[in-house]
């Protein structure tokens, strides 16, 4: 169950898209600067929390803990612009687009974690994708 305010999925390419080149010029902008120091340090902490959400959202059905996560995210990023700043104004102000859409990317989880409850370690999601587990199995048996 999705609510009404979820981006039609044709957005999300160019969202991201768009977002991971202005970090990676971000980035290099300080790297440029101060070289693999904190800041970059911080910042690839960071990364690498944004890569594990997807397999934890979309591929382990974990809502829960994706959205723990992104709490976990808007921190290290806030951290990682404000330590940006203080080297070069314009690499932290580049990833104020991405510090948004983060924002509305918690919104969005919170409410999809209100609409898909979870009971005993299990919710609307896990049971959506046994369902088409199930229907490609049944599909497979009968040849279809």
């Amino acid at each position: 169950n999705l609510p009404a305010f979820t981006p039609p999925d044709s957005i999300f390419a160019p969202v991201w898209t768009s977002l991971y080149a202005m970090m990676g010029l971000s980035a290099s902008k300080i790297y440029q600067s101060v070289g693999f120091a904190l800041p970059l340090k911080v910042f690839a902490a960071h990364y690498t929390l944004n890569l594990l959400w997807a397999p934890l959202f979309f591929g382990l059905k974990r809502i829960r803990a994706a959205h723990c996560l992104n709490y976990g995210l808007l921190l290290t990023l806030s951290v990682s612009m404000k330590l940006f700043y203080s080297i070069n104004k314009c690499a932290s102000l580049l990833l104020l687009p991405y510090f948004v859409w983060l924002v509305f990317a918690t919104r969005l989880n919170s409410k999809i974690c209100e609409m898909n409850p979870t009971k005993n370690g299990y919710n609307n999601a896990m049971l959506e994708a046994d369902l088409i587990k199930l229907q490609d199995a049944a599909r497979k048996r009968v040849n279809l």
